[in-house]
């Protein structure tokens, strides 16, 4: 798995740690954008799924 920016991955771990669900749907989110070889439809899934 090719990263973006490797640093984002503390950050989501970070944000998995806070007991909420709005914080592990971003943290989810962040790591499912920052793959390079994640296509464009899964990225957008991941995004609406923090809004829901």
């Amino acid at each position: 798995m090719k990263k973006h920016y490797p640093e984002l991955d503390t950050v989501s771990q970070v944000l998995e740690v806070i007991p909420h669900r709005q914080c592990q749907s971003v943290a989810n989110a962040i790591r499912v954008c920052n793959d390079q070889n994640t296509p464009l439809t899964i990225k957008l899934n991941a995004i609406a799924l923090i809004f829901l």
